[in-house]
């Protein structure tokens, strides 16, 4: 795994002053001088080559979902469920992150509510109009509602299954409007610490 040390935007300067030479001089330097100015958005570092990254935490992109929940959906008016609370976890060996969210599900009109766990799984997409990165293609990969047989929930279930679309999916988890560098962005991974996003130099 490439080395996420964080540094000063004088120690990165310094780094790739000796490797200007022929690539622009001033210019190269002035626009990398503009990247070093992503270090305020995330964790910035250094890939191979002198190559800039920020890694996105969870933390971060949780903070970017929790506006949008509670989230309520009624079931044929008679019931309904409520999604809550965002937890973000990355899993780097397929290249999705993980949205965790407590549900709570009950008759419409009633005071009982019974709790439960809703798991989806998610790829990303990054929309270069809006330098906005996104989750897509969300999968529901576990829905349960504490002490229900899960033949008694697949109503709620279809429901959690549209999560991507009217949740997830619709706002960005991170953006890069109007930060300089965003025009040069040129990877980006999950890895175990969160999206690791890699810059180009030119």
């Amino acid at each position: 795994m490439e080395d996420q040390a964080k540094f000063t935007k004088r120690k990165f300067l310094i780094g790739l002053g000796s490797s200007i030479g022929s690539l622009g001089g001033l210019s190269l330097l002035h626009s990398c001088a503009e990247l070093a100015q992503l270090n305020e958005l995330g964790s910035l570092g250094l890939g191979n080559g002198l190559s800039p990254t920020l890694l996105i935490k969870p933390q971060s992109i949780a903070s970017k979902l929790t506006p949008n929940f509670p989230y309520q959906q009624s079931y044929k008016g008679i019931a309904e469920i409520n999604f809550a609370d965002p937890v973000v976890s990355m899993v780097p060996d397929v290249e999705k992150v993980r949205v965790g969210l407590t549900t709570s599900a009950g008759i419409t009109g009633s005071n009982k509510q019974i709790g439960g766990r809703c798991q989806l799984a998610c790829k990303l997409r990054y929309d270069p109009d809006t330098k906005g990165i996104y989750l897509k293609d969300a999968t529901l990969e576990d829905f349960n509602l504490n002490g229900v047989n899960s033949q008694l929930t697949s109503g709620f279930t279809s429901i959690a299954n549209t999560l991507g679309n009217n949740i997830l999916e619709r706002y960005p988890v991170y953006s890069l409007a109007n930060r300089p560098g965003a025009g040069l962005l040129k990877t980006m991974d999950v890895t175990s610490e969160g999206i690791k996003v890699g810059f180009g130099l030119i």
